[in-house]
């Protein structure tokens, strides 16, 4: 047996308990830490494309009263909006550009705030005609100080 393949031969047990360690620690989620700062919430973004299919981009007062109406009333305790600009690749090898806007909110993760999000996002694709809201749900480690 070559020196190479003996040092490896030994050393496989010690790789697979740090793999198996690993894969264990990985599902450990961040409700699974202490959460050093504050309380942990959960934390949901949403994006909102604001091009429309034959039709102006959807404006800022527009979105603003998106927000007011379908969004704040939901969420009182408040949230986070700010602009952001979007790409994609078309198959063809166009380079797309859009505007977006991102609202980012705190929430306990419950039920009933899923199904709020969810109405949120409905409401945008049938007032502004869009395909889709993206959604990316996390926990965050939070501190009001």
């Amino acid at each position: 047996m070559s020196p190479s393949l003996s040092i490896a031969s030994r050393r496989a047990p010690a790789l697979s308990l740090m793999l198996a360690l690993g894969l264990v620690l990985s599902a450990c989620g961040p409700e699974d830490a202490a959460c050093a700062v504050g309380a942990e919430q959960y934390r949901t973004e949403l994006f909102f494309g604001l091009d429309r299919e034959n039709a102006e981009p959807v404006s800022e007062a527009e979105f603003q009263d998106f927000v007011d109406t379908a969004v704040t009333p939901r969420f009182k305790d408040g949230l986070t909006l700010f602009d952001a600009n979007g790409q994609y690749l078309m198959d063809n090898g166009d380079l797309v550009h859009e505007n977006s806007k991102v609202i980012v909110l705190l929430h306990d993760g419950g039920a009933a705030r899923s199904a709020d999000i969810n109405t949120i996002r409905e409401e945008y694709k049938q007032r502004f005609s869009q395909e889709s809201v993206l959604r990316i749900d996390s926990t965050s480690c939070v501190a009001f100080d």
